[in-house]
């Protein structure tokens, strides 16, 4: 009975770790020792104006990115029209538009300085995006002059990226978060450690106060 009960508890461990281990685990482009207070930005991006990123995804599933902006003018946006290529095929694999309703989401208006700004550009889930070159254009196509934008800049972080405004290099990272949607291999071991851990825990503080 004790061994059916520990295998039931172990196999319930790694069910549970894998389980927790699978979802959206997001990875910055940029330097993410830089504090947000000492964030910068691109400044407005008017009707016509182009800012690229190009990066390299570290892991398989890419499946979306999430991108932090500022408002300048006023309490709206414009419409500005992104897209995403995978430049070693040279194909579109996402495109969309960032506009006054991107902006109504939680994060957006958190009072949090970590997470206030950001929105969400979804992707197809990429499966084998390990290693290839991604670029991502943001072009303002219908925006007044009171309804601009800007996108927070800052460091680059240890992976190639490249960005751009009107084609002139900015020797910045704009503050992006690839998302991976995967199996996070380190994150089912460590929540693994975790369990043995306390099971011993448990089991040494048993056997000292019986």
């Amino acid at each position: 009975m004790k061994i059916l009960k520990r295998i039931i508890f172990c196999a319930l461990a790694i069910l549970v770790a894998a389980m927790y281990s699978y979802g959206i685990w997001p990875r910055a482009i940029y330097n993410t020792d830089i504090g947000a207070n000492s964030y910068e930005n691109t400044g407005a991006l008017e009707e016509g104006e182009v800012l690229t990123q190009q990066f390299v995804c570290t892991d398989n599933g890419l499946c979306g990115l999430k991108i932090k902006l500022t408002k300048l003018e006023s309490q709206s946006i414009g419409n500005y029209e992104w897209k995403i290529e995978e430049l070693g095929s040279k194909t579109e694999i996402a495109h969309g538009v960032i506009d006054e309703k991107s902006t109504e989401n939680k994060e957006f208006v958190s009072s949090s300085v970590q997470e206030r700004g950001n929105i969400e550009l979804d992707v197809p889930k990429q499966e084998d995006s390990k290693g290839k070159e991604y670029l991502l254009t943001i072009e303002g196509t219908e925006v007044q002059e009171n309804e601009t934008m800007a996108v927070y800049i800052t460091e680059k972080g240890r992976t190639n990226s490249t960005l751009k405004l009107n084609g002139d290099n900015l020797e910045k990272a704009s503050i992006i978060k690839v998302e991976y949607k995967r199996f996070n291999v380190e994150t089912f071991i460590v929540f693994l450690g975790i369990v043995l851990y306390l099971v011993v825990f448990v089991k040494f503080m048993y056997k000292l106060f019986k």
